[in-house]
């Protein structure tokens, strides 16, 4: 009789224990899967984006390792010239769900040059991207983050918009892992654009301790572009953007 009752107290424990667990919120990601990667559900989980400016080049595939390990994705703005030095890297960036922007054909400074050769410098190098991955690119990120009227003006016209930063590593000065992860670590915070470069190898040794420890905080890493489209926001053509904007108003 006793191990009877024993038998039922602890079926009831169980019960009330697995019910306990079906009325917890799934607000928060789970676990990584085995192979690392976290299924991130939900919508309101805060978002960053990397940037990645001056690829493709031989670390860029080091770097899309981390992001298809931690179940994230990232921006990468590219010089027009180099796409054919790593053709198969660039269309593995698209291919994983990363994103590519313009960076210029050559890494001129747009602001330095007439509307006519703005132009050519942006669709030489959409051209190119399309020719390997049949996607168009929709993001400007200006060289030198410089912007005037008339690079303004030529972005419109192509139906792009222009994205600059919130954060800015200064990676390219310092060439350091360490300062590196620490300026990131800083300046995060939900709808933040961070600069980075994907042209030296210390940047990607400091991204295999951000992007672990961002997603382990609860930042999901998202492109550009799903960061500024997020919760029903709107993007416009020839704007300029250096994070995330407001929350539309809800509809009355």
């Amino acid at each position: 009789m006793q191990k009877k009752l024993l038998r039922t107290f602890t079926l009831l424990l169980a019960a009330a224990f697995f019910a306990a667990l079906a009325g917890c919120g799934d607000a928060r990601p789970t676990a990584a899967s085995a192979d690392g990667a976290a299924d991130m559900q939900s919508a309101t989980q805060p978002m960053i984006a990397l940037t990645f400016d001056d690829g493709p080049s031989i670390h860029t595939e080091r770097l899309l390792d981390l992001f298809a390990k931690y179940g994230g994705h990232g921006t990468f703005c590219v010089i027009g010239n180099r796409i054919d030095l790593l053709p198969d890297t660039v269309a593995r960036t698209v291919r994983e769900g990363n994103e590519l922007a313009v960076h210029s054909w050559d890494h001129c400074q747009l602001t330095r040059l007439g509307a006519d050769k703005v132009t050519e410098e942006i669709e030489t190098t959409r051209q190119k991207i399309f020719e390997l991955t049949g996607g168009e690119c929709t993001v400007l990120r200006p060289t030198y983050g410089a912007v005037n009227d008339t690079l303004m003006r030529v972005a419109k016209d192509l139906d792009m918009i222009v994205v600059n930063w919130s954060v800015d590593t200064l990676d390219w000065k310092t060439r350091d892992a360490d300062a590196t992860y620490r300026a990131i670590m800083k300046g995060a915070e939900d709808g933040a654009i961070i600069l980075c470069h994907d042209l030296y190898g210390e940047t990607v040794d400091a991204m295999e301790r951000v992007i672990p420890e961002l997603t382990a905080r609860g930042y999901r890493l998202v492109t550009v572009t799903e960061l500024l489209t997020a919760d029903a926001r709107t993007i416009e053509a020839g704007r300029l953007y250096r994070k995330q904007g407001p929350k539309p108003a809800a509809e009355e």
